[in-house]
């Protein structure tokens, strides 16, 4: 009879993802991954070779969970839908959301990766950039909004991190009244952009 291994590469992750997202991405170490899946520490290192390693795994899944969930929905040029389905994301995925969060706070974790490890961090990056580039080529050209990033970036993330960032560090329920703060916000900015490029 073949034995399975107790744990696999996917509970060592999750458990990286866990330690980051409630103490910090410099809280998370081969040890505390260890200890957080209740395993021998030789059972980390016998499918990791580092701790970058594991946190490089992490924020695949993570980057590539928030790329299919949310910016998916920035593709047709539909920014409150790409809000919506942030917020969406974080209250369903508070823990990915958080481990993102600690990631954005941190220092990058790249150095000593694998070629291969290093490629697919890159190419996940870039495959998020793409869904932003074709965001702002999707938006009506009346707006505005397709010939400054910086300003729907604000739309699509920074707003909307800004507002729900204190309940997630806080491991609070995203309250009903935030959307309603964010659509205000969303239409004002959108709206702003429509009058400037009237005048």
């Amino acid at each position: 009879m073949v034995r399975l291994a107790k744990f696999n590469e996917n509970n060592f992750i999750d458990s990286a993802i866990a330690v980051a997202a409630q103490c910090g991405v410099a809280a998370v170490s081969m040890a505390a991954i260890a200890v957080k899946a209740g395993a021998p520490i030789g059972s980390v290192y016998h499918r990791f070779d580092s701790r970058n390693a594991i946190l490089a795994r992490a924020w695949l899944r993570v980057k590539s969970d928030f790329r299919e969930e949310v910016a998916s929905r920035w593709l047709g040029g539909d920014t409150w839908a790409g809000v919506h389905g942030l917020l969406d994301w974080c209250r369903r995925k508070p823990v990915y959301a958080r481990f993102l969060l600690q990631c954005a706070d941190s220092p990058d974790f790249c150095s000593g990766l694998s070629e291969d490890l290093l490629a697919a961090v890159e190419e996940e990056q870039a495959a998020l950039d793409a869904c932003f580039v074709r965001c702002a080529e999707a938006m009506p050209a009346t707006t505005q909004l397709d010939l400054d990033h910086m300003l729907l970036k604000f739309v699509l993330i920074d707003a909307p991190v800004a507002v729900v960032k204190p309940y997630l560090t806080q491991e609070r329920p995203i309250p009903a009244s935030v959307d309603a703060m964010l659509r205000a916000s969303h239409d004002a900015v959108r709206g702003w952009a429509l009058h400037a490029t009237s005048h």
